[in-house]
């Protein structure tokens, strides 16, 4: 399905952006795209999902703040 395809692409580009902190799928049977983060994070990790690229985005700044990706990824510094 070329509609599929071109979501897969979205998809990979939203992965690029995150520079390899979150990968980031389509869900060909659910209709959702999937982000996993990969930077450390307790047991269980954290996993987010929404129906469109703009929802995913929210999800994801939301699971960062949550879980202090910023002071991972840039440390501290004062």
């Amino acid at each position: 399905m070329e509609a599929d395809e071109d979501r897969r692409r979205v998809a990979a580009h939203i992965e690029w952006q995150k520079q390899g902190a979150w990968t980031v799928l389509w869900g060909a049977y659910t209709r959702r795209y999937w982000a996993f983060a990969r930077w450390p994070l307790p047991p269980g990790g954290a996993v987010v999902s929404a129906p469109d690229p703009d929802a995913l985005y929210a999800e994801m700044r939301h699971t960062e703040r949550e879980h202090g990706y910023l002071q991972w990824r840039h440390g501290n510094r004062r």
